[in-house]
């Protein structure tokens, strides 16, 4: 974790894995000069935790590591993947017109608002934002 600033009774940190902005009320923390003792400790929606945050830490990348932001499918590691919605459904739209009529043909369209991810490489498919 990232401090980010403390104002307003609060203090903000940014998760160094996913990015996420963290705020945080500061009766949850102690402050040690430069550092900032959390509890319960700081808990990201990416599972990464954190005790002590420190005001003035530099995130150092050594030169020689490159970092790799490019999508992968996380079954084969294939950087060849596409997505789309998931589109109208017949199976849906059959059973909704038999149980409700003409009405129940509008259930073909229900999820059809949602993104499949599929790999290109070894064909299988995600929800996006699952993996």
């Amino acid at each position: 974790m990232i401090f980010q600033e403390d104002y307003g009774g609060f203090v903000s940190v940014k998760c160094e894995k996913c990015g996420t902005i963290i705020k945080k009320h500061r009766v949850l923390c102690k402050q040690y000069g430069d550092e900032y003792h959390f509890k319960p400790p700081i808990i990201c929606e990416c599972g990464s935790s954190q005790k002590i945050i420190y005001k003035n830490k530099q995130v150092d990348t050594p030169s020689n590591e490159v970092i790799d932001n490019s999508v992968k499918c996380p079954f084969c590691g294939s950087t060849q993947i596409t997505a789309n919605n998931k589109g109208f459904k017949f199976g849906n739209a059959a059973i909704g017109g038999v149980l409700l009529g003409p009405v129940g043909l509008l259930g073909g369209f229900i999820g059809s608002n949602k993104v499949i991810v599929t790999c290109l490489n070894c064909g299988k498919q995600w929800k996006a934002g699952k993996y």
